[in-house]
């Protein structure tokens, strides 16, 4: 230990140093300008979060009949938080940024949803349901949820604090996708992804996408269409029974740790580029359900292609090219408009029952 400690001396004092002589260096200064930065970022982040969650919700609701029934709850359309809700590292950003408090507070809701349909704001604080006080701290959102049945539509009344006036309002449930969303604080990858349950999207990649708003209801439509297909639960059903077939072949050979391994891996990535077009397949009916014009999608994987170029190709990759996905993309916008001519339902063509 005490011959390391001679070496790192020695090195350092026989490496060559810099030999300007710096303005003096403040470390108050240096702490101050640390909290702007972060609240700059902090409010980069909200600044995308919220038209981003105005969009999904909005999805949401439009896809209900998507979505198996067993995905598809009863709700009101609001996303909620107060001084407990953000990621820790910009809390203190968002609640000064919101000026979040113990109240649930409205940060945003869908124009579509039945919140937003009553004229509720966000900025508003919901302080009862049905004439019971919603709670506060970190006991809020519980309080709330517990109030909202999921499995029913019901009317509600509602007390909303606007500003110091405070307004009564009722509110129809309607049901929507059960699954939920998250912009994470990750600014550096471009990545969106599903798990079965909420679909995660990269700061970075929503940012990309919402300079163009259908841009970012493609990819927000396409991991929900993984979701509604239970694509992630095909993927882990997949990789089990590859783990199975490894570990069979590799008491045979001798290596069954390693041969499981290797069978999970083929398993899980088995079908991994049809669940990718299938979710891309659906995402244009979820689209045409909310509204969006389908002409304006049709050049998304070219711009997408020239901010990810490698995957003009993708060959061997676990996803389709963006050159296969544009044209799959003009074909399943043709099918929707021949079914709109048809007068037929608005439903995706399977080959078999789901």
């Amino acid at each position: 230990m005490r011959v390391v400690i001679l070496f790192s001396f020695l090195l350092i004092f026989s490496c060559a140093q810099p030999q300007t002589k710096l303005p003096e260096y403040s470390t108050v200064l240096t702490d101050k300008e640390r909290d702007i930065q972060n609240q700059m970022f902090a409010d980069s982040w909200l600044n995308t979060y919220i038209p981003f969650s105005v969009m999904g919700t909005d999805i949401l609701f439009s896809a209900a009949d998507l979505c198996e029934e067993d995905d598809r709850i009863y709700s009101l359309g609001v996303n909620l938080g107060n001084e407990n809700s953000a990621y820790e590292s910009i809390r203190e950003e968002i609640n000064q940024s919101l000026g979040l408090g113990p109240k649930l507070k409205v940060v945003s809701l869908g124009s579509l949803s039945p919140a937003g349909k009553a004229g509720i704001l966000a900025g508003d604080e919901i302080l009862e349901i049905d004439g019971e006080k919603i709670k506060q701290g970190k006991d809020a959102f519980p309080s709330y949820i517990e109030k909202i049945d999921r499995k029913y539509r019901k009317l509600y009344d509602l007390k909303i604090l606007r500003n110091s006036e405070i307004i009564d309002f009722q509110v129809r449930s309607e049901q929507r996708c059960r699954f939920d969303f998250v912009i994470d604080l990750d600014n550096n990858t471009f990545n969106a992804f599903a798990n079965g349950d909420i679909m995660v999207f990269s700061l970075r990649m929503a940012k990309w996408l919402l300079m163009n708003e259908t841009g970012a209801a493609i990819v927000f439509a396409h991991e929900l269409g993984h979701n509604a297909n239970k694509h992630v639960a095909d993927k882990i059903e997949n990789a089990q029974a590859g783990a199975l077939l490894g570990l069979l072949l590799g008491i045979y050979v001798g290596l069954p740790q390693d041969m499981m391994e290797v069978g999970q891996s083929i398993g899980a990535s088995a079908y991994s580029i049809d669940y990718e077009n299938e979710a891309d397949y659906l995402s244009m009916y979820i689209l045409q359900k909310a509204g969006y014009n389908l002409d304006d999608a049709v050049d998304f994987w070219r711009r997408f292609a020239v901010e990810v170029p490698n995957s003009i190709y993708s060959e061997g990759g676990t996803h389709p090219s963006t050159a296969e996905r544009y044209v799959r993309m003009e074909a399943t916008i043709q099918e929707i408009k021949n079914k709109i001519e048809n007068n037929e339902l608005l439903i995706p063509s399977y080959e078999k029952a789901n």
